[in-house]
């Protein structure tokens, strides 16, 4: 043996009869070697007690938040008298947690509820955490109980609801599992997959390491899958009843796992009264939201978005800007389980300002309720008996002569606006279907040739034009030239003229030859000139966001001399308001409010005060727009030729030769006003007018009937100017003292 080896075995002999010598340093060793582990777990104990229990409890006890917009009511629509037109009213959903309408409960959410409820010693003993599962079960019965008795629904009916949401949740989780499965699947594919023999020995060790450390372990008890759906609340009932939301709002206690959702919507208190006026309000479309964005790229000043409500038309779209509301912000903290523990309000929301009107309800009623008659069946003509084509549509309008206030502005057909803003099929599938086409406004959109009240423009350009004396007497014979062109009214059916007729007489019989003969002898120029001095081809300017503008022959201003428009036969057709001229019923009544204030052309406006659109976004202050910017003087119109056309205007009623006397002059106010007849060809019926302002002496009102295919003016639209002058002197609209001085006026002529 080597020195060295028997040097080694020596020195451990020797070191092991030292050891025998002292036991107990080995047995010191022992118990170190025993403490100090248990002195590490120790310490890592206390550490995890005293330092990292914050941290793991608030793990367990982890909230997230949500933002949750609060919607704001839009402003008011109010008539003159303070009518509410359009208004929010707030219709509450009610809302329950996925888990408090679950059916069985969810064990987890059941037993994590109960532990809850306990506290730490509790929860060491099985029958208390029984006892609290068994009390959260009594509390959902309750509540099912509770609101199935209160909300009108039977028990059967929210069961029914609850299941349908239940199913609806579990085929989400189920999809979702699936998923998830299908996903596991394929790692697990990837894993056993055998190995390629073109990989290299460095690149498979490689994929196997990375795979090793990367691919978290099975587990043999998996996780059940949670979406978000059974963390949310849902809507069990649309529309709660207005003691139920208080209840549920004041004693919050009974009502575990509920929620109250305020939801505005926009209701009509007058039913179907102006609906093609007052439009509607909807939620936004994608198209809308994008039309915004192109318009305003550096942020929309309305801040619109998806969900809220906007006005599509009519008065709801024109006055967007003020009505609009803008939307608060709720904060909200829900726990891991989607119950929520906490609600703030962090902004207000902005209620929107209300929108006042000059429309009398009473009036505009009184005029929708006309048409509904005129245009419900054949009606009766009141001089002969002889009965009426029934009109295909009609519209009347009121308006204040002196400053321009829209009184009553009737389109009809009418339709309700509950079936577009509660999304009535039936409904609307109705109106799109009838043929009279309900949704037109009439009042404004509808342009028809004038026929005879487009004379009252003719008498104004022929007279100021000074190539003719308003008192010379022309004669008509029935006829311009021949029998068979260019007649009156009373030739075509009775085969006799109006003989000789100055220019007040011809407007009171309506004589076609006196204007055919006057319009060949001025041309045509005179006649378009005025016509657009007195706001004819052009837009009126009204606060509604659609308005047509109706039509000229503005061409033959530019065909190349007077003699060529005077000889023409569209100048004897403009004359009596055929051919290329239209208008609006609301061009016509501003017309003859123009007529009748002594010459000051009003802007008709429904709002009694206008703002800037654009002021918020341009950083203007809003300012009002005063009466004076409304109105414009006519230039170049005489009190003279006023006077003749007015007292023209007054014979039409007056005179019994006039074409109103039998039926539009009235006992309760003196009318003055011009009946049309408008041939639209092809066979149909003619368009019936009448359009006028009352008192014929101190003028208050000018108003407008205009019904489709109604056959001639006086017969078909008088009488119903005559029942619309009788309203508004019933509602005081044509003064207080009226009444009297006007019964006393004809007895004087």
């Amino acid at each position: 043996m080597d020195s060295r080896v028997r040097d080694v075995v020596g020195w451990l002999g020797e070191r092991d009869e030292r050891s025998s010598e002292r036991p107990g340093l080995r047995l010191l060793g022992l118990a170190l070697a025993m403490v100090f582990p248990l002195v590490a777990i120790g310490l890592r104990f206390a550490q995890v007690q005293l330092t990292l229990g914050d941290e793991y409890r608030g793990e367990f006890e982890q909230t997230f938040e949500r933002w949750e917009p609060i919607p704001s009511r839009d402003g008011r629509l109010l008539a003159a008298e303070g009518t509410v037109l359009a208004e929010d009213v707030d219709l509450f959903r009610l809302k329950v947690h996925y888990r408090w309408l679950e059916e069985p409960a969810d064990p987890g959410w059941l037993r994590s509820l109960a532990l809850r409820r306990l506290d730490r010693r509790a929860r060491r003993n099985a029958d208390l955490i029984a006892a609290a599962e068994a009390e959260v079960v009594h509390e959902r019965e309750a509540l099912w109980r509770r609101l199935a008795g209160r909300s009108g629904l039977e028990d059967q009916g929210l069961a029914q609801r609850r299941q349908r949401i239940q199913r609806r949740v579990e085929r989400l989780q189920a999809r979702v599992a699936a998923q998830r499965e299908q996903n596991e699947r394929a790692e697990r594919l990837a894993l056993e997959a055998p190995p390629d023999p073109d990989e290299s020995w460095w690149a498979r060790c490689h994929r196997l390491v990375v795979t090793t450390l990367t691919t978290p372990p099975r587990r043999e008890a998996r996780e059940p899958v949670v979406i978000q759906e059974q963390l949310d609340y849902h809507v069990v009932v649309e529309q709660l009843t207005p003691e139920l939301a208080v209840e549920i709002e004041g004693h919050p206690e009974l009502f575990p796992g509920v929620r109250l959702e305020a939801i505005p919507q926009r209701v009509y208190p007058q039913g179907d009264l102006a609906p093609h006026l007052l439009g509607v309000r909807q939620p936004v479309s994608d198209e809308f939201l994008a039309e915004r964005r192109a318009r305003f790229p550096q942020g929309d000043p309305l801040d619109y978005q998806p969900g809220d409500r906007a006005g599509l038309n009519g008065l709801e779209r024109q006055y967007e800007h003020r009505l609009r509301g803008l939307r608060g912000a709720r904060r909200l903290v829900f726990n891991r389980r989607g119950e929520l523990l906490d609600s703030q309000v962090v902004r207000e929301p902005r209620l929107g300002q209300d929108v006042q009107l000059g429309l009398s309800v009473e009036l505009q009623r009184a005029a929708e309720e006309l048409l509904d008659a005129a245009l419900s069946g054949p009606q009766v003509d009141e001089t002969n008996r002889k009965p009426l084509p029934t009109p295909t549509g009609g519209s009347i309008v009121a308006l204040d002569v002196r400053t321009g206030a829209v009184l009553a502005a009737a389109s009809g057909p009418r339709f309700d606006p509950e079936v577009l803003v509660n999304h009535d099929p039936a409904g609307w599938r109705a109106i799109l279907d009838d043929p009279r086409r309900p949704l037109f406004h009439r009042a404004v959109e509808m342009t028809l040739p004038p026929g005879s009240v487009f004379k009252i423009v003719s008498s104004i350009g022929f007279l100021e034009s000074g190539e003719l004396d308003p008192e010379e007497s022309l004669t008509c014979l029935g006829y311009l030239d021949s029998p068979e062109r260019y007649r009156c009214y009373t030739f075509k059916h009775h085969g006799v003229g109006h003989g000789d007729v100055d220019l007040v007489s011809a407007l009171a019989r309506s004589c076609n030859v006196y204007f055919f003969s006057a319009a060949r002898r001025i041309g045509a120029e005179p006649i378009l000139d005025w016509a657009d001095r007195l706001g004819l081809g052009r837009a009126t300017g009204v606060d509604l966001p659609v308005e047509q503008t109706g039509s000229l022959p503005r061409e033959e201003r530019r065909a190349g001399g007077r003699g060529r428009s005077r000889s023409s036969g569209e100048t004897l057709q403009l004359a009596i308001g055929q051919g290329r001229v239209t208008a609006t019923p609301l061009q016509v009544a501003r017309l003859l409010a123009a007529v009748s204030n002594g010459g000051r052309l009003v802007t008709p406006r429904f709002a009694r005060e206008q703002r800037d659109f654009e002021a918020p976004h341009l950083g203007k202050a809003e300012s009002e727009t005063s009466p004076s910017e409304t109105v414009e003087r006519i230039s170049g119109l005489s009190i003279r030729t006023l006077a003749f056309v007015r007292r023209g205007l007054e014979q039409v009623v007056e005179n019994p030769q006039g074409t109103g006397f039998k039926t539009v002059r009235c006992r309760e106010a003196r009318i003055a006003g011009k009946t049309g007849t408008a041939e639209p060809g092809g066979g149909r019926p003619d368009h019936a007018w009448f359009a006028g302002y009352a008192p014929a002496n101190r003028p208050r009102v000018a108003f407008v009937v205009v019904l489709e295919h109604a056959g001639p003016g006086g017969h078909a639209a008088g009488p119903v100017a005559r029942k619309l002058v009788q309203a508004l002197e019933r509602l005081d609209l044509l003064g207080q003292s009226s009444a009297a001085t006007d019964r006393a006026g004809p007895s004087a002529n």
